[in-house]
């Protein structure tokens, strides 16, 4: 089928539908309680009415789908009367009640990395693994990754498993498709309506970070509010056509072109009132995005990452440390390693590219003790340095008054009281210095804290797949790469500041300062000084960016 034709019958049949004045009002009732969601998400506390309007989206969902059906397979009589249509629709839900509601529950996962339709925020950071469980996680989040792609088919195949059983079933003339076939379903309405609304969603974006810096405060804040407002209707009207593509491709795309009763014409027009409704539940949720984004841009903590800015040294290096404190960074982030003596060095990998008398090959660290590394200068990209001992590193930190991040690098071969240890050694140190540790091990954050209490201790989490409030700890460190508000807003409910890795580009620097991160770990300190100092009105851009990303 040509694409022109694709969309023309597409748009035809939605515009069909729409004129059946209860699928109308079905239609805007559901995007009236999703925006209702989005303003309530904007907003701590009202648990109790958000699950109350999550469970009346998803059973208005539910009939709405089946009011589609109903009318795809109906006659013109029933079309015309709103209450024998009702009933009938009622009537056909109680035989497939069961495979419409496992359809949307299933959906809702499918549709999770895309955008659930602004959701899948919320519904990750809902997710609670067992203390116990989480180090498991996240030292092993490849094998985990892969798991998860793997359940993610085994949805997907239940999903269209499901809509092959609704084709049948709503339609028993038709022929039924089995196996991969069926992914057309999902895969074409993807392309034709997802992929376009996300591409046009973030091309509208460029252009306006492209005017932020031309217009004036007031001209800049209603031209991205009016955008604002804009892209959320567009995008709301292709998630709708994205549902409805799904449903039209499992019944064959029938042309739907009823015949409608002159008599009843008001029955079968858009439904004004409700329309402007929403309207303004969408405008006021812009209005509470875009006063929200703008009072979270506050500037960030400097924070050079691995003790570099751009390309002064190399990573973790006193000579690149010496380079980077002129520029006066809040702190120093750096890497440190358990030698096999017990030591601790700066670095970031385990393996390193050692220049011995022989020539150089790849050692690690862990099966040298500290005087062996000191014999050997470490090469990385054409350059060669010395590997430093954490000892020597915070002792020309404090020379410069330079405040630290040390991160602990733990890996399954340290020994079972490094994190003792290294308490011992440096946890006093750290403290007179005011530096703070942080470490990608939740039970090293754990026995630190046990160990001294006074010690600021941070969790470096790198998938933003699950909820931190099971997991307390003095500050987080968050990825930047799916970082949300809503991960954001639980660290600051206990009191944690946020600190994220790594955005090195200007623009995804002012993406965290209007999530409202604390710091920001980069390779580009003095970038970030520069975005510090730019007006608030510059970020306007990032706010819609932000919702944006919401919904795909």
């Amino acid at each position: 089928m040509k694409p022109i034709n694709y969309y023309r019958r597409l748009f035809q049949t939605s515009y069909q539908l729409l004129k059946v004045r209860v699928i109308n009002l079905g239609w805007l009732l559901l995007l009236a309680i999703l925006v209702t969601l989005h303003i309530l998400m904007l907003n701590p506390g009202l648990v109790a009415t958000k699950v109350i309007l999550i469970i009346g989206f998803l059973s208005g969902l539910i009939f709405e789908l089946n009011l589609i059906l109903t009318a795809f397979t109906t006659n013109k009589t029933i079309l015309n009367q709103t209450d024998l249509l009702m009933l009938t629709s009622w009537h056909r839900l109680g035989k497939r009640w069961l495979q419409l509601t496992s359809l949307v529950v299933l959906l809702a996962v499918l549709w999770l990395p895309f955008g659930d339709a602004g959701f899948t925020a919320p519904v990750l950071n809902l997710v609670m693994l067992p203390i116990k469980w989480v180090d498991t996680v996240v030292l092993q989040r490849r094998i985990v990754v892969a798991v998860l792609i793997v359940l993610y088919g085994i949805v997907l195949y239940g999903f269209l498993k499901l809509l092959g059983f609704l084709r049948v079933t709503v339609k028993p003339e038709l022929v039924p498709i089995n196996g991969w076939h069926r992914l057309v379903w999902f895969l074409r309405p993807l392309v034709a309506i997802w992929l376009p609304m996300s591409i046009i969603d973030h091309l509208v974006v460029h252009a306006l970070r492209g005017l932020s810096s031309l217009l004036s405060n007031g001209v800049g804040n209603g031209t991205s509010l009016v955008t604002l407002v804009v892209v959320i209707i567009f995008s709301l009207i292709s998630l709708s056509l994205f549902l409805l593509a799904m449903v039209w491709e499992s019944v064959a795309q029938p042309d739907f072109q009823p015949e409608f009763s002159e008599d009843e014409a008001h029955l079968h027009s858009m439904a004004w009132f409700p329309t402007g409704l929403v309207m303004l539940l969408i405008i006021l949720f812009g209005f509470q995005a875009f006063h929200f984004g703008s009072v979270a841009a506050s500037p960030s903590l400097t924070i050079a990452h691995r003790g570099v800015i751009g390309n002064n040294g190399i990573p973790n290096s006193l000579d690149a440390f010496e380079r980077t404190v002129r520029h006066q960074p809040n702190f120093v982030e750096i890497d440190v390693q358990e030698t096999k003596d017990g030591q601790f060095v700066v670095s970031h990998g385990e393996d390193v590219n050692l220049k011995t008398e022989t020539g150089a090959k790849i050692s690690n660290i862990q099966k040298l003790t500290l005087n062996q590394l000191k014999k050997n200068r470490a090469e990385k990209d054409g350059k060669t340095t010395k590997i430093i001992s954490l000892a020597s590193y915070l002792t020309a930190a404090k020379k410069e008054n330079q405040r630290l991040i040390v991160e602990i690098k733990v890996t399954p071969r340290d020994s079972s009281d490094m994190v003792q240890r290294f308490a011992a050694q440096y946890g006093s140190q750290l403290i007179a210095n005011h530096d703070f540790v942080h470490t990608m091990s939740y039970q090293a954050v754990l026995k630190l804290k046990q160990l001294d209490p006074n010690l600021i201790v941070g969790y470096i989490v790198p998938l933003n797949v699950m909820s931190i409030k099971n997991l307390p700890a003095d500050f987080y460190s968050l990825q930047a790469i799916g970082l949300n508000t809503t991960m954001i807003r639980q660290a600051h409910s206990i009191g944690a500041p946020v600190f994220v890795w790594t955005p090195d580009k200007i623009a995804d620097m002012q993406i965290m300062r209007v999530l409202g991160v604390d710091g920001q770990i980069t390779n580009q300190t003095t970038k970030l000084q520069q975005v510090n100092r730019q007006p608030v009105k510059q970020f306007n851009w990032a706010i819609v960016e932000n919702v944006v990303n919401q919904f795909c």
